[in-house]
Order: C-alpha cells, then structure tokens, then sequence
C-alpha cells in the first residue's frame, strides 16, 4: 500500500514538472519573435563631422539576414541575385524588414538593393547615404571621444514580429585603401547593440526594435595642440611677459624713475592679446561643440581673457599715474603685479579646472 502511494506522488510529481517545462518553453516560443533579422553593418566614408551643429554625414552597407519560405525564389530565380524592378516586385508580394534611420536629418538616399538567398536564409543588402544628428557631446573638448550613433528603427512591425540580431559592425572594407572618418577623427570604438522602444502607434503600447551603432571618435591630438592650446598658451605667456619685463617708467641719468619714452608699449600689447582671443574662438567656432554647459575649450579661452584683461587693467593703472606725475606709484603697482599677475593666473587655472572637471554634458 504504501509502495503505490509513493509511485502516486512520484508520477505526480513528474507530471507536475513536465507541464511546468512545457508552460516554460510556451512562453519562450511567445517570446521570440516571428522574424530575428541578422545585421552586418559597414560604413564606406564618415564625413562632415560638425560638432558646432550637431551632425555628421555617412555612406554605408547593411546586409540583413533572416529565415524565411525561400522555395518560392529558388523556383523562380535559382541562384541569381535580384535588383531593381524583380527585387521590388518580389517584396512587394512577400515580407521583407523595413526600416528608417530615426536620428536622420532626411530621408536616407538608397543607392542600390539586391536581394538573394544563402543557406537557406534572405539576404538582403543596401548601400546608402544619410545625414545624421548627434548629441556632439565632449566636456574635454578637444579632448575625450565623440559618440557618432545612428539608430536603424524597424517599422515593418513590432517586437513579436521583427527583432534586429546585431552581429557585426565593419569601419571600410578590408581591401580598401582609403580613410573612412575624413578630417581629424582617429576610431576608438564600435559598438552594435540592439534595443526596443516604445512608438506612438497603437496606443503606444508596443515596442519596436532599434539597431543601433556606436563608431567612437577621438580628435587628433596635434590637431589640438596646434590650433588650440599652443595659441591661447602663447597668449597667456606674453602676457604675462609683457607685464614682467615692459616697465612705463624708467631710470634717467640721474638715478630718478621718470616716464619712459615707450611707456605705451606695455599697454598696447595687452590690448592687442585681448582682441586676438575672441578672432582665435571666432575662427575655431566651426569646430567647437555648441553647448549649453562649460568644456575644457572655453574654459581655457575664459582663462585667457581673465589674465589678459587682469594685466591690461595693470597695464592701464600703471601709465594713468605715471602721466600724471605719480611715477613711484606706478613703479609700485607694476612691482606688486610682478607678483600679483602670476598668482592670478595660477588661481584662474585651478578655478577653470575645477569648473570643467564635473562637466558631464547633460
């Protein structure tokens, strides 16, 4: 007796474990959507990279890849590769994935499509170009990588029906001889990833798939050594030099300070530094990222400005006394700002750090 109401439980138990599996792989099979379409991902050329308007330019390569009844197309083209009016009209009559480039600023210009099975699976490619919108986003400017994403948003139907399977992400082919990121850019890292999103369609209650790449680039350093930090460090240099070393009075014959006959040189200079810093960020606005909080770039033109105005208004205080005959006033006030300028400059800097340091862009 007891032996049958052990072999009772246990066939239970059993039953109770095999349709907990079952229930298991139901769920799993609901999960998983109709169409899980395999993306390779080339970029041809990445250009007209504008960090001051938030944009950049690509011409690249999709291959999408997915299961699918391909008897049809054997019967009807064998081994052939399809384009144009056949391609077209073959997708017209069968599903296919769709997508548009959600970050684009227009419509992307599809160059050419062609459609062919592999393995028993679609292979679908496309060359195309497109404008794209970034966040432009570099505290460190210009330093720090700049994130150039482009977000692929499948519409052909919702996460039950079409998935993106990221697979690969390419920057030119391997044959090409050629830079594929024009202008001062060096690739750091790509990435592919895939996610869903919510859309406004049905209530907003369905999620579509994103593919979405990530190419991180890097600003070449001796770009921005050479148009940024040896100006604006020159700038400061000389300005500091021309308050240590330029003096508005000077020692006569017999051994009194008196007015220099070059006591504007001083004073004219540091006018001149001061106007040059605004011409050197007007000519660099077009490669600066237009912001709404502080990097490193303009923090470094604010430090500038700061010092050379600090030893202009020296400059100014020096030759008003010593034209108006207090000459040893003035010999003091440049003795003090011997001093007082470069401790000046010293306390800026930290302060410029300190403000770009926490600097996170959002």
């Amino acid at each position: 007796m007891r032996f049958m109401i052990f072999f009772s439980l246990l066939l239970t138990l059993l039953f109770s474990a095999g349709t907990s599996i079952a229930a298991t792989k139901n769920v799993t099979d609901k999960n998983e959507p109709e169409h899980l379409v395999e993306a390779i991902l080339l970029f041809d050329e990445i250009y007209d990279i504008n960090i001051s308007e938030g944009h950049y330019r690509v011409s690249a390569e999709l291959m999408m890849i997915w299961d699918g009844n391909t008897d049809r197309f054997v019967s009807t083209y064998g081994d052939k590769i399809i384009h144009g009016k056949q391609l077209d009209k073959f997708l017209e009559e069968t599903w296919s994935p769709e997508f548009i480039v959600a970050n684009a600023e227009n419509p992307r210009i599809t160059h050419y499509s062609t459609l062919d099975v592999i393995d028993g699976k679609f292979e679908l490619f496309e060359r195309f170009e497109v404008d794209l919108s970034i966040d432009a986003i570099m505290p460190r400017y210009p330093f720090g990588n700049l994130d150039l994403f482009m977000e692929l948003a499948a519409f052909s139907g919702n996460e039950g029906l079409m998935r993106w399977k990221p697979k690969e992400i390419l920057i030119g082919h391997k044959d090409a001889h050629h830079v594929v990121v024009k202008g001062n850019w060096q690739v750091q890292k790509t990435v592919l990833e895939e996610t869903l999103r919510s859309s406004l369609n049905h209530g907003g209650k369905e999620k579509f798939s994103y593919l979405i790449s990530h190419v991180e680039v890097a600003h070449d350093a001796v770009t921005s050594i050479q148009k940024i930090l040896l100006p604006l460090s020159s700038i400061i240099l000389l300005s500091l030099l021309l308050n240590h070393f330029v003096s508005t009075t000077s020692i006569s014959s017999s051994q009194t300070r008196e007015l220099s006959s070059d006591y504007g040189i001083n004073l004219g200079a540091q006018i001149t530094l001061f106007l040059v810093i605004p011409a050197l960020k007007f000519s660099l606005a077009s490669e600066m990222p237009s912001t709404h909080y502080l990097n490193l770039t303009d923090g470094l033109f604010i430090l500038a400005t700061l010092i050379v105005a600090f030893n202009l208004v020296i400059a100014i205080g020096s030759v008003s006394l010593a034209v108006n005959g207090k000459i040893q006033q003035s010999y003091k006030l440049e003795n003090y700002a011997e001093l007082a300028s470069p401790v000046f400059t010293l306390l800026s800097f930290i302060l410029v750090l300190y403000l770009t340091a926490g600097t996170n862009g959002h």
